[in-house]
């Protein structure tokens, strides 16, 4: 019997996978632009920057933290999935 996954399988779900990774990375980095953005319009305003402070304070290091997470699980997951071929392969 071959335990071996499907190869076609195999590649479409790292896509899926990096896709999800890459996009996460992308949404952080728009939304801290965006919200940094927010912050320098209300200084040139004069305008009190309070509330887009308030929200950067939180939100930034949210995003940061989720996105980190899951690219810390991908990682994670394809070193443990390279480091059992590997020994697969030994035997």
């Amino acid at each position: 019997m071959n335990n071996e996954p499907n190869t076609k399988n195999s590649r479409a779900v790292y896509i899926a996978q990096l896709l999800s990774v890459l996009l996460i990375w992308v949404f952080v980095l728009v939304i801290s632009f965006w919200i940094l953005n927010l912050i320098l319009l209300a200084i040139e305003l004069n305008d009190a920057p309070g509330a887009s402070v308030a929200i950067s304070i939180v939100a930034i290091p949210v995003f940061i933290t989720l996105a980190s997470v899951l690219t810390y699980v991908f990682v994670g997951l394809h070193k443990e999935k390279h480091r059992t071929s590997t020994s697969n392969e030994e035997k």
